[in-house]
């Protein structure tokens, strides 16, 4: 049986022009009484047809099959034709084409459902891979600057032993407090994930106190801000900051002993990052740093830059040093 109503499905116009054949051919021939001795129930197949029609076929075709039961109705009688079609077979028929039209609705919805299910599948598993990367951003913008920090001042220590130990302990107090910076920024990113919520991890306030740990290690660098700070988005502060410490790293990697000079321009539509560093100098202490890292801060910068439609240009400059430039709208 199932396979039987697969078939009529399939093929209900043709049933359905068949069947009005069947019973207006004879009305044609015979005259409409010939109808008259058959079965009452009979009248009702041109209307389950018409429904059949209605809600089976695509508009086209269910038009044909609604002309063809309304002739079947009229028995061969044309002139009361389309008053069969009114009173017995248009209702059937247009009540198939409202459940059909609910059954394509649903059948909308349910393909609908299914792609949006994908698409939350799809989101969750970008999430997830972005979250991995701005952890590993964070962790890497964390430990990479203090840890240069820390292998600098080693190597200057060691170096001032024999001559003067009081250098030498100087050292090691800066080793203990870049240590103890980047131990507080880790609880801090370990308390951040541990919330599960963002808060401004740098801001243009941590980058004086950058500037002013990376000068109490003994590094040339210099700072200069221009404009107002207290209207900047802390999302773009954080990114600033970043710019400048990991613009600082390299530099410390790189170019050990050059000075370095960090600018910060906060206008009405942008924040400016600027940072220069001169060519290193012939003797210097950090060239051990500069086969470290593989290149994942440079690429973390710029997607964090990416997300707020800023600019990022790196560079060598004239004089043989490095400049670093980053533009950030305050509109992002």
């Amino acid at each position: 049986m199932p396979a039987v109503a697969r078939w009529a499905d399939r093929h209900v116009l043709a049933i359905t022009v068949v069947v009005s054949a069947a019973y207006f051919v004879p009305g044609e021939l015979i005259g409409a009484s010939w109808s008259n001795g058959l079965p009452g129930v009979l009248i009702f197949v041109p209307v389950l047809l018409a429904f059949a029609i209605g809600a089976r076929c695509e508009l086209p075709a269910s038009i044909i099959g609604l002309l063809a039961t309304s002739l079947a109705t009229s028995a061969g009688d044309l002139a009361s034709s389309l008053v069969s079609m009114w009173v017995f077979t248009a209702p059937g028929w247009v009540i198939g084409r409202v459940m059909r039209s609910r059954v394509e609705l649903r059948r909308q919805l349910e393909q609908r459902a299914r792609e949006l299910e994908l698409e939350c599948e799809s989101f969750a598993e970008q999430s997830v891979r972005y979250e991995r990367a701005r952890i590993a951003r964070d962790l890497h913008d964390i430990v990479a600057h203090n840890l240069s920090m820390i292998v600098v001042q080693a190597g200057a220590g060691r170096r001032a032993i024999p001559a003067d130990p009081s250098i030498a302990a100087e050292s090691l107090r800066h080793i203990e407090s870049s240590a103890q910076r980047a131990e507080l920024e880790i609880d801090q990113l370990v308390g951040l994930l541990a919330r599960e919520q963002s808060e401004n991890a740098g801001s243009l306030n941590d980058l004086d106190e950058l500037i002013r740990r990376a000068a109490h290690t003994g590094l040339d660098v210099t700072y200069a801000f221009t404009g107002s700070s207290g209207r900047l988005p802390n999302v773009v502060t954080e990114v600033a900051y970043r710019v400048a410490q990991e613009a600082i790293t390299n530099a410390l990697k790189h170019a050990p002993g050059a000075p370095i000079r960090v600018s910060v321009e906060a206008t009405a539509a942008r924040v400016t990052v600027r940072i220069d560093n001169d060519a290193a100098p012939s003797v210097s202490n950090g060239g051990q740093l500069a086969w470290t890292g593989g290149g994942y801060g440079l690429d973390g910068l710029k997607q964090r830059i990416r997300i707020l439609n800023g600019s990022f240009d790196a560079g060598p400059t004239e004089t043989g040093g490095w400049r670093v430039l980053t533009e950030l709208p305050l509109a992002a």
